[in-house]
């Protein structure tokens, strides 16, 4: 009998911990979601849409300065929140907050705050020569301006950039690292992705092979 209770408590007990963490996994995720990033409208009037697509139904225009949250960004759109409706708005029309969270905790966190604020510009255009991540920027470009709105000064060239922070191996990676190539530099998401200026055609995106190109260094910038 004894046997049979202890049994019944320790399968009870696993299945507690089982139901906690998951719980406690998918609030974080509903957290992280729900919350967003603030963002204007900067350019014209533009329309709020119910899909991604010109076609369909327009909720309200929006007029130049309107403040929105940014949900995320697909193709040509962005998904945002403007009072309480949500809908979707061409990603030209709309200014990115640049100001940047607080870097907490360990070295890894503040990494990954920094690699999840590097991730809010994705779809902005690429520009040769430019810094800014609302209206173009060039790999270093960036790279130097997401740090800058840490309050990190880093060199401006991709050259340059690979004698910044200290360097790591690629093997003890970790999100918010640069990874240096020749002539060109991205920033580690994690999941073996980084995010960086890439072409004039593809614009600031994600790619998902960190390797596509030979490695000449990994910086780490936080401290």
């Amino acid at each position: 009998m004894r046997k049979m209770t202890k049994k019944i408590v320790i399968f009870m007990l696993a299945f507690l911990m089982i139901f906690t963490a998951s719980f406690y996994t998918q609030s974080q995720r509903d957290v992280a979601a729900a919350s967003g990033y603030s963002g204007k409208i900067f350019r014209h009037w533009c329309k709020l849409r119910t899909k991604k697509s010109k076609k369909s139904k327009v909720i309200r225009k929006l007029k130049i300065g309107t403040r929105v949250t940014v949900y995320s960004t697909s193709g040509q759109w962005r998904k945002v929140k403007v009072g309480n409706k949500t809908g979707y708005v061409l990603k030209k029309y709309v200014y990115i907050n640049t100001n940047a969270p607080s870097l907490t905790g360990s070295t890894y966190n503040k990494g990954a705050t920094v690699a999840s604020f590097a991730k809010r510009f994705v779809g902005n255009p690429y520009r040769w020569g430019g810094t800014n991540l609302n209206t173009g920027a060039d790999c270093s470009g960036f790279v130097q301006s997401v740090y800058r709105s840490f309050g990190y000064k880093l060199p401006r060239t991709s050259g340059s950039q690979r004698k910044a922070g200290r360097k790591v191996s690629y093997a003890k990676r970790q999100p918010g690292d640069v990874i240096c190539y020749s002539g060109h530099v991205a920033i580690y998401i994690g999941n073996n992705k980084i995010v960086h200026a890439s072409t004039r055609k593809t614009g600031i995106k994600i790619s998902s092979n960190p390797r596509y190109r030979k490695i000449v260094a990994v910086r780490r910038i936080v401290k």
